[in-house]
């Protein structure tokens, strides 16, 4: 038998017999307690590391200083200030309209 989202009363009966499986301590899954369940999933399960690549960049000399002036770690600023931009950017825009053309006209 393949998973599936229902099974027949038939099956459910084969499932028990062939492969010895109690259902009976397992309560009926009613509309009413499926819409109190809440899903949870793990924040370690969803984490992704992304991969680092050394590379050489030019930024304007006062931008530099200023991540440097913050003390140790300004790469790891800078990474995450671009990161939020690329999220910004490629983000869905919801109800809004696209004005992707007239920021590029304006670069």
């Amino acid at each position: 038998m393949t998973d599936r989202d229902e099974w027949t009363d038939k099956e459910i009966e084969d499932l028990k017999k062939t492969r010895g499986i109690d259902f009976s301590d397992i309560p009926e899954l009613t509309p009413e307690y499926l819409e109190t369940l809440q899903r949870v999933v793990p924040r370690d399960y969803c984490k992704v590391v992304p991969v680092k690549k050394a590379i050489s960049i030019k930024l304007d000399a006062d931008v530099l200083e200023y991540f440097k002036a913050k003390g140790k770690g300004f790469q790891t600023r800078i990474n995450k200030v671009l990161r939020q931009e690329m999220l910004r950017e490629t983000a869905p825009s919801y109800g809004k309209e696209d004005t992707s053309s007239e920021s590029e006209e304006d670069s």
